[in-house]
């Protein structure tokens, strides 16, 4: 396991030393002979627990680009461990902790137990699993997607743009957050198009690319013009049947547009970048919220759907449409189940 870790030390007058000394906070100002010095005021200390690698281009990935830009935007330290197992989840927490880290991370739920029991040793320090619905009202809080918002909007536009209205739909496995999705896709097809049909797969898996080929090829030879799919590196093999047989294909979780600029119509976003920068602020404007409920979608930028150069290409009443209804979703105008 890697890990990063940065600190930045303050040099302070000894007229500001003699000052904290007293008790004074680090933010007061010190008057000398020399002007007034503004003492720098400590940084939030941010730290992310990750199941997997950095570098793994999904899921990992675009949480510790979160953390990166949150250092940025917000000046706070960070700091992250990867590839940490089950095993080694609590010790990896409790270091955290012991190193005075003021917000500890999971990046899944499967941090869930090891969070609640490390919160309870810990009451000074806030603790977040993502993708979770963990909460103990003092100092642990969970937050996740809807999942089915951006379902229902890549649903909505291939609904609209269908010509055989016949559509594919690839998950994962049943899990509740791909369900979700993929029956909001559904809905969002039949509430603009109630003659589309949808065939719906469970895959199986999250990075078999051939058997995604494969599943998207059959769909697209049994009429779908359209495949969306949400199981990681499996959508790639979706892709490659897209461009095989010249259909369109519809992205998921991340921005899939660079993949095949010609058959990626759209993707549907999950930003866990924007989820975690959204907990970091949570805490640096004092709205923390230690509850197991904490749901984040369109309104909040971390889901929603992008069309890229398909939105000059694709006829403009079905763009607008698809802006209406995330505009709707924002309004709290549409809802879902």
């Amino acid at each position: 396991m890697s890990r990063t870790s940065f600190k930045k030390g303050i040099a302070i007058l000894s007229a500001a030393i003699m000052l904290l000394s007293t008790g004074c906070s680090a933010n007061n100002t010190t008057s000398t002979n020399k002007g007034t010095i503004q003492n720098e005021e400590k940084k939030l200390k941010v730290a992310i627990v990750l199941p997997g690698n950095i570098n793994d281009g999904g899921w990992n990935a675009s949480a510790y680009q979160g953390l990166k830009e949150a250092e940025e935007e917000f000046n706070i330290e960070s700091n992250y461990q990867e590839a940490v197992s089950q095993s080694d989840q609590e010790e990896v927490f409790r270091n955290f902790a012991n190193n005075g880290y003021d917000l500890v991370i999971g990046h899944g739920y499967q941090f869930a137990d090891t969070a609640k029991k490390v919160a309870e040793q810990f009451p000074d320090i806030k603790f977040v699993v993502l993708n979770g619905t963990v909460g103990n009202s003092k100092n642990l809080g969970s937050y996740s997607f809807t999942n089915w918002q951006p379902g229902y909007l890549t649903g909505a536009l291939a609904g609209l743009v269908t010509k055989t209205n016949v559509l594919g739909a690839i998950g994962a496995e049943e899990s509740p957050v791909i369900t979700a999705s993929m029956e909001a896709f559904i809905a969002g097809a039949k509430a603009v198009n109630p003659e589309v049909k949808v065939n719906l797969t469970y895959i199986g898996s999250w990075d078999d690319v051939a058997k995604g080929k494969e599943t998207a090829l059959s769909m697209y030879n049994n009429g779908a013009d359209i495949v969306v799919t949400d199981a990681n590196a499996v959508g790639l093999g979706s892709i490659e049947a897209a461009e095989q047989v010249n259909k369109y294909a519809i992205g998921f979780v991340s921005d899939q547009f660079d993949i095949s600029p010609e058959v990626v119509i759209a993707s549907g976003i999950q930003s866990n970048t924007e989820m975690v920068k959204y907990v970091v602020k949570t805490v640096i404007d004092g709205k923390f919220n230690p509850s197991g409920d904490n749901i984040l979608g369109v309104k909040e930028n971390a889901e929603g759907i992008t069309l890229r150069d398909w939105e000059t290409k694709l006829p403009k009443d079905v763009v607008d449409k698809v802006k209406q209804i995330n505009q709707d979703i924002i309004d709290g105008k549409l809802t879902y189940k």
